[in-house]
């Protein structure tokens, strides 16, 4: 029965579940006492911890249609969740139910406790209760913080696009693990990297401040990376990095990992790449929603062989 109530807790809460799959939910809990009561049990014991009420309010929306429609669903309306409910809700179920959805690289495990989360292959819009907009890269996360003060992202993995609705009081911020972005004009983009931020700008400018206090700020048309210490020169050449928005990997004499990295969040399995080819220059335009087309491209254009072991291993070598 543990693996049915966290099945279905994860299920809602994944942003992919749909009108049927509630209407399920409840017909699932209307036809047996002991299937209720499971519920209540497992809704009753976080209410009362900091993992906050998952009763019959609990997940405030539903995705639209079912996965085959547009890749972009029509923008729900999000609120920051209560955070950090998974870890007492898996304490609950069985090690068998956890270690399957583990296992499930289509939806990753961590997204569950994000505020707004996208999954293997899917781009995704939200509107945020000020009417700002969020565009979410592939497994990406992030968590919101809204204050009378501040209106704040926490970008915790992938990319985020933003359109700032204005608000004189309250600054818009990105914080990455690097420092914060804040809105000084309407659209633009941040990427986590490992140990460094990408930031793009589609329109008007940012500030950017590093964890080291280091300032700087990017105009629109430019880009920019930082790491905690320091920010390059910003360079028109860096919003080829936002052409996911639309689909491609936009690629000018970039290095094959990096190409490959941007395709890992479009396929479920595992995309190995050696250090000999990894170091390979690309230029081209490259689909993200069609990642086979994108590797035979790059197969034939380059000097590299792409071994396809199985749907979910691909392994990516010079060419002998």
């Amino acid at each position: 029965m543990a693996d049915q109530v966290i099945n279905w807790l994860l299920l809602l809460r994944s942003g992919k579940a749909t009108a049927q799959d509630y209407n399920d939910f409840l017909a699932w809990r209307a036809a047996d006492p002991v299937h209720e009561n499971a519920w209540q049990q497992l809704t009753g014991t976080l209410s009362g911890s900091s993992f906050g009420r998952l009763g019959d309010a609990y997940p405030a929306g539903y995705a639209a249609g079912s996965p085959a429609q547009a890749l972009i669903p029509p923008p729900p309306a999000i609120m920051p969740a209560r955070r950090r409910f998974l870890t007492g809700a898996l304490a609950l179920a069985s090690t068998g139910a956890c270690a399957a959805y583990v296992g499930n690289a289509f939806y990753p495990l961590n997204n569950v406790a994000a505020d707004a989360a996208t999954a293997t292959g899917e781009r995704r819009r939200y509107v945020l209760s000020d009417g700002s907009q969020l565009l979410l890269d592939a497994r990406s996360r992030v968590n919101l913080d809204f204050t009378p003060a501040y209106r704040q992202v926490r970008l915790l993995d992938g990319a985020v696009t933003v359109s700032v609705a204005p608000d004189a009081r309250r600054p818009f911020l990105v914080q990455t693990a690097e420092g914060t972005v804040r809105a000084l004009g309407t659209r633009y983009m941040v990427r986590q990297q490992a140990q460094r931020t990408v930031v793009v700008v589609h329109e008007h400018e940012v500030e950017v401040e590093t964890m080291s206090g280091a300032h700087g700020s990017v105009r629109a048309g430019t880009g920019a990376r930082f790491d905690a210490s320091r920010m390059d020169t910003p360079r028109a050449e860096l919003m080829a990095e936002a052409a996911w928005e639309s689909g491609w990997v936009d690629a000018r004499g970039r290095p094959l990992a990096e190409v490959i990295a941007a395709l890992r969040p479009y396929r479920t399995g595992t995309l190995r790449l050696s250090m000999a080819a990894g170091g390979l220059p690309v230029s081209g335009h490259f689909p993200l929603d069609d990642t086979n087309a994108a590797l035979d491209t790059l197969e034939d254009m380059m000097p590299i062989s792409v071994r396809r072991f199985t749907p979910w291993f691909v392994s990516i070598n010079v060419a002998a």
